[in-house]
This record gives structure tokens, C-alpha cells and sequence, in this order.
């Protein structure tokens, strides 16, 4: 009889962790397809021969709102942008991690980064911005470790016309640098990327 009780039981369980697992998937296939409010983007440059620079991030959008004051929705998150007189990094973009990829080490303001994929991340302020490359990469800001910043440099942010939806792109391409920019709202803040002559 206990033996019984004990199969019982364990089917049980197993039936349990069974609808846990299906509920988990249906859930996750309902929101891949449903697209996302800030969608994804990527833009590429080459620097130097062969040297693909690539940024991976979301689009949110201004909406009428205040995105350097208002919070978010979740208040997980907080503020849109931690641009609240307590300076913090910020996902620079929306959804996941803003990646920044190298194939071969470049010079990022004249400092040195290593080649390799690393989160893009942003401390705002009302002065000069610090723009971070971190080696963990993860879903948005939650996870951020300082020990894992790679580089940090001071940029200073530009106004700009408006931009409604958060953009990243690459100006005044040569043949071994080009200037990052990010652009939202009446914000522009631009980095130089560049690499030794060969």
C-alpha cells in the first residue's frame, strides 16, 4: 500500500512540473509572438580591412513622454532613463542588453577595447555621459556587475532635432574610424571608434 502512495505521489509531481513546464512555454511562444512595443535593430559598420563593428538593440519610442523624468511601467525599472541626479547605468535602449560587437580591438576615445561582444551601457547625467562596455551580458540593467566594465569613457552629449525613436547609427566613416552615435529625443551622444593604420 505505501509503495502505491508513493507512485501515486510521484506521478503526481511529474504531472505537476509537466504543466509548469507547458504553461512556462505557451507563455513564452504568446509573447515571441506578439511583437515588441520597442522592436529590435542592428547596424553595422566596417573599420579598417575587415573589421565589422555591430550594435544590437530595442527602439523605444518618446511618445509624448518626459524619457529623461517619467518612470517606467515596471517598477522594476523605475525612471526610463536614471537621469535623476543619481548617476546609474542605463541599457542604453529598451528590452534586452544594448550589445556592442568588435571582431578586432579598437581604440573607443583613444582608449583601448579589446575585440569581443560586450553590453553598451550609459551613466546620463547633466554634464559629460560615461559610456561602459561591460563583458556580462544579460536582459536589460538588472544584472549589472561594475567588476565586469571592460572601459569606461566620458562623451560629451549633444542636442539634437527631435528623434522619436531610439536610433543608433554610424558617421563620418573612414578607412579606420567612424562616430557611434545614439540619438533620442533632442539627445545625441557620439563616440569615436577607430583603429591603428596598417
Amino acid at each position: 500500500m505505501m509503495n502505491m502512495v508513493k507512485k501515486v505521489a510521484g506521478l503526481a509531481l511529474v504531472v505537476l512540473v509537466m504543466s509548469w513546464s507547458l504553461d512556462a512555454d505557451a507563455q513564452w511562444k504568446r509573447k515571441k509572438n506578439k511583437p515588441d512595443a520597442s522592436q529590435g535593430a542592428v547596424v553595422s559598420q566596417v573599420i579598417g580591412f575587415n573589421n565589422l563593428v555591430t550594435i544590437t538593440y530595442h527602439r523605444p519610442g518618446v511618445k509624448g513622454r518626459n524619457v529623461w523624468t517619467e518612470k517606467s511601467d515596471n517598477v522594476r525599472i523605475g525612471p526610463l532613463v536614471p537621469r535623476d541626479g543619481k548617476p546609474r547605468p542605463w541599457r542604453a535602449g529598451a528590452n534586452e542588453a544594448t550589445t556592442f560587437e568588435t571582431q578586432e580591438d579598437v581604440m573607443i576615445n583613444g582608449e583601448k577595447l579589446p575585440a569581443g561582444k560586450y553590453s553598451l551601457l550609459m551613466v546620463p547625467t547633466d554634464g559629460e555621459w560615461t559610456v561602459i562596455f561591460n563583458e556580462g551580458i544579460g536582459w536589460g540593467i538588472f544584472k549589472y556587475e561594475a567588476e565586469k566594465d571592460v572601459l569606461r569613457v566620458k562623451v560629451n552629449v549633444e542636442e539634437a532635432a527631435h528623434q522619436e525613436w531610439l536610433v543608433y547609427g554610424f558617421d563620418d566613416p573612414a578607412k579606420y574610424s567612424a562616430t557611434v552615435y545614439l540619438r533620442w529625443e533632442k539627445v545625441r551622444v557620439p563616440f569615436t571608434v577607430s583603429m591603428e593604420e596598417k
